[in-house]
């Protein structure tokens, strides 16, 4: 007997508080009995942190650009009952944590699960559908979470018209690199038509009030969605005056806020953009910063509504991520809207195949959405097309360093590097966030600063009990997760707890960029912290790393990992170290007496129990 996928009543209310206009005419009329026609595309995303969401609405605003029809929905918004109704799927997916569901897919995966027992192999035969997962090579589950929807829609009989597509955090431009190469194909196989040469209208009415407007009088201070006032306490130095890189150290009064938090989670933090950046598009834009909007929408896709009232400045300091590094389709939105003949040649080569090495140029350069107003000031853009094409500011989001349970409930901290780098033109660049947190707050010499913050919880899994083992290897400002745990079992040791030993194998260029040292020898005489090995790579000839140590110390890796049954933390930069530590393991077990097989098995086996647990950017 086939099981029909169940749609809770509690679905249809969130479905349609979902819908645009169009949408919902649909629904309704679909509800009363009467024939729909014509063919659209239904795109659904999975998404933590909402970069699937913002990817999958770029999907929906193009497909309209482009003359068809489109919603876009959660995953958890899509009863399985209704999927096999729509004629073309696309889905983005995030996977999170160790290659889990994210939030607005659970409900729908585990439905599918159920469905999947009993379902049809031919329920979705009229279906075409295509997946695009987000995900992070440095972690074992690699788009596990697109990877599954992607085999069910299969299962189900949908008609796969474009291979998965697997974007990957570790490419210079994260998930970008990917989707830019797999968008254009997509387009062909669900033969969409062709991009009109000139914009769209906007999907917002702007309009400027003067100062004596009534409606002028309603405009309040920007509050980012979901984000929560939060003190910022201390920020000091935790390397030498003058050192080659900042390294700060951060404290948080969480009062008052409703925010709390566990080991292993992040505090996100809404960052504001620089001055100059800001002056540049208020040029652009030929606008002083001081005029009120008033902003209306008629065709948006945004899940949070855009404050209605906002002065222009405010506008492009706290909402839009002017500072930010361009997608491909603000570059195509230039293209169309430039004047000079010079310009409009260049961007269309930019945006074309054939100029694919001058647009990888630009973006190594990290050029950013001012930035390119600036180089073609022939693009009349208005504020309008900045609000379709240019994202919102979201949380840039770091590992808390503390414990709770030590600490208190209502005081955070972090250990945050600047990130610094130069650009090919050897141009010295810093990042948004990073930046604001270094150059613009100061408590020490103004007091308390208020900013606005979330909590983001925990991708790794930490053990039941505090008698479990703990490896813990960081670099550089991944120390500070680790912190947070040595804390949490020294508070554990404190009320008396059985507390199992704890290993920490940090790497660093020098000895300046060991934060928190004096602690930790503390922590290792009061024996929270069993064992500390540093691989400072420039404090001797020969250039020792962290995975060197690992090497060293195969027995103690052993004795933790394998007798004792402990867990691992691995936290910093990707690229070759996550593989490297973990061939660490595999080659300690092997010394321990185990073949290739069993080694590699057991591992694997780490992973997949969550005693295996990476967290790498």
């Amino acid at each position: 007997k086939t099981k029909k996928a169940f749609s809770p009543p509690r679905h249809e209310t969130r479905k349609r508080r979902a819908m645009g206009d169009e949408d919902l005419l649909e629904y309704l009329k679909k509800s009363m009995g009467e024939q729909v026609t014509g063919e659209r595309v239904t795109v659904l995303y999975g998404t933590d942190t909402g970069n699937a969401e913002m990817v999958a609405k770029n999907f929906q605003f193009e497909f309209k650009r482009r003359g068809m029809k489109a919603k876009c929905l959660s995953l958890n918004d899509m009863p399985i009952s209704d999927l096999a109704e729509e004629s073309k799927v696309l889905a983005i997916v995030a996977t999170a944590g160790q290659g889990e569901m994210p939030k607005s897919a659970v409900k729908f995966w585990q439905d599918m699960e159920t469905f999947l027992e009993t379902a049809p192999a031919d329920y979705l035969k009229d279906t075409k559908f295509a997946v695009f997962g987000l995900g992070d090579s440095s972690y074992v589950f690699f788009n596990e979470a697109a990877k599954r929807i992607d085999e069910a829609f299969e299962k189900l009989g949908g008609e796969r018209v474009q291979s998965l597509g697997l974007g990957d955090d570790q490419h210079p431009g994260r998930f970008d690199t990917e989707l830019e190469e797999w968008s254009p194909d997509f387009y062909d196989n669900i033969e969409a038509p062709e991009p009109p040469q000139e914009l769209s209208p906007p999907s917002h009415l702007v309009e400027i009030l003067p100062a004596d407007d009534p409606k002028a009088k309603r405009m309040e201070a920007y509050v980012p969605a979901g984000s929560k006032p939060v003190q910022m306490t201390v920020k000091r130095s935790t390397v030498p005056e003058g050192y080659e890189r900042a390294i700060d150290h951060f404290e948080f009064d969480l009062t008052g806020s409703g925010l709390s938090y566990e080991q292993g989670d992040s505090l996100g933090l809404w960052p504001s953009n620089p001055k100059k950046q800001v002056d540049m598009c208020l040029m652009a834009l030929n606008m002083k910063g001081d005029e009120i909007l008033y902003l209306r929408p008629i065709d948006s896709n945004r899940s949070v509504p855009l404050p209605e009232v906002i002065d222009v400045r405010s506008l492009l300091t706290q909402v839009l991520d002017i500072a930010g590094w361009p997608k491909r389709r603000f570059y195509e939105m230039l293209k169309l809207s430039a004047t000079d003949a010079a310009e409009k040649e260049q961007l269309q080569k930019l945006c074309s195949k054939e100029g694919k090495a001058e647009y990888q140029a630009f973006a190594d350069e990290s050029y950013t959405y001012a930035e390119l107003l600036q180089k073609f000031p022939s693009c009349k853009v208005n504020i309008g097309h900045l609000l379709d094409y240019v994202p919102d500011i979201k949380p840039r989001l770091y590992s808390i360093a503390s414990s709770s349970r030590l600490r208190g409930d209502n005081e955070c901290h972090l250990c945050i590097i600047k990130n610094e780098w130069n650009a090919t033109s050897g141009r010295s660049l810093t990042g948004l966030s990073t930046r604001w947190l270094s150059e613009d707050l100061h408590p020490a010499e103004v007091g308390n600063i208020g900013v606005r913050a979330c909590v983001h919880p925990s991708a790794v899994t930490l053990p039941e009990k505090h008698s479990t083992p703990m490896l813990m290897v960081a670099l550089g400002t991944g120390i500070a997760p680790m912190r947070a745990f040595i804390e949490e079992r020294a508070a554990a040791k404190k009320d008396g707890e059985d507390c199992g030993p704890m290993a920490l194998f940090f790497g660093a260029r020098n000895r300046q960029e060991y934060s928190y040292e004096a602690e930790f020898d503390q922590y290792q005489k009061d024996g929270v912290l069993t064992h500390i090995h540093l691989a400072l790579s420039r404090e001797q000839k020969e250039k020792i790393y962290v995975t060197h140590r690992l090497q060293q110390n195969k027995k103690l890796v052993y004795d933790l990992i394998h007798e004792k049954e402990g867990n691992l933390y691995l936290c910093g930069p990707g690229g070759n170290v996550p593989p490297q530590v973990r061939q660490a393991v595999i080659d300690a077990i092997k010394d321990g007496g185990h073949s290739a097989e069993y080694a590699e098995k057991y591992v694997q086996e780490m992973q997949i129990n969550g005693r295996y647990n990476v967290e790498a950017w």
